[in-house]
């Protein structure tokens, strides 16, 4: 079983989250009204697999409790989610900076909830830092071995586009992320790679369930149409030529999550 802690005094978003967590039977919640008593459970020895924590408590409030948990050698390396119904984004670049896992909005997508929480509870015990994305835009992960090739397209994605980027610099550290809990809006692969090239790293990453759904677009300095068809069966959501540039990035993005992917939000 995986304990949830939810640190909430709202009877109704408690009821909406019950009723909506028991679509995963091996979850176990333990609701708390009041941030100091849920402190004070959490010194005594409670260790939840993940804690939600609503941001307005009475009491010690829900970023006061959060504070005090990074703050405890023994709670640390608690996994937190927040619940709100605030999209502010100084409130949510504070929280990021305290290794805050998920954002979850009130009132609460069912889909939205299930999606952001089940890859943190599939990888509890692993390091929080691996599994926190991006809570005020989008994330791209890029795999490649080339520095050069990383710095130019981590320039195009931070610089002009105003998305976050993780690096991984071949497969094996690729999948070591990904197996950690990181959740990325893209993967931008390179298909030439020392160990683990970008076509097996692809076909793991379909094989795997709790991977499965990533969207990938493939880095490549040739353009192989037999290649291409092969990966199109793996579902690639893009195939990028390199050297990239901004206005084929801005077409890559939108080809695999539409014209919003290039708005900064």
């Amino acid at each position: 079983m995986k304990k949830i802690l939810l640190v909430d005094d709202d009877p109704v978003a408690c009821a909406a989250l019950r009723e909506l967590l028991r679509a995963e039977p091996t979850w176990e919640i333990l609701e708390i009204a009041n941030g100091q008593t849920a402190l004070d459970r959490l010194c005594d020895g409670l260790k939840p697999d993940l804690c939600l924590v609503d941001l307005h408590l009475p009491g010690l409030g829900g970023l006061e409790l959060l504070q005090r948990i990074r703050r405890d050698p023994v709670l640390r390396s608690l996994r937190v989610a927040i619940v709100s119904g605030s999209r502010d984004k100084d409130q949510i670049l504070a929280l990021a900076k305290l290794q805050v896992s998920a954002y979850l909005l009130k009132p609460f997508d069912a889909v939205k909830v299930l999606a952001n929480l089940r890859p943190l509870l599939a990888t509890a015990g692993a390091d929080p830092l691996l599994a926190t994305h991006n809570l005020l835009g989008r994330t791209a992960l890029i795999v490649d071995d080339s520095e050069v090739d990383r710095l130019a397209l981590r320039d195009i994605l931070h610089h002009d586009l105003h998305w976050e980027t993780v690096e991984a610099r071949h497969g094996e550290e690729a999948l070591e992320r990904l197996h950690g809990g990181l959740r990325p809006d893209l993967v931008f692969l390179d298909l030439r790679m020392p160990g683990i090239g970008g076509l097996a790293l692809l076909q793991r990453v379909r094989d795997d369930p709790d991977l499965r759904r990533l969207k990938v677009i493939i880095l490549s300095g040739e353009h192989d149409r037999e290649q291409v068809l092969a990966l199109a069966r793996l579902q690639i959501s893009g195939y990028l030529l390199k050297p990239v540039a901004t206005a084929k990035v801005r077409a890559a993005l939108t080809q695999a999550l539409g014209p919003a992917a290039v708005v900064p939000k």
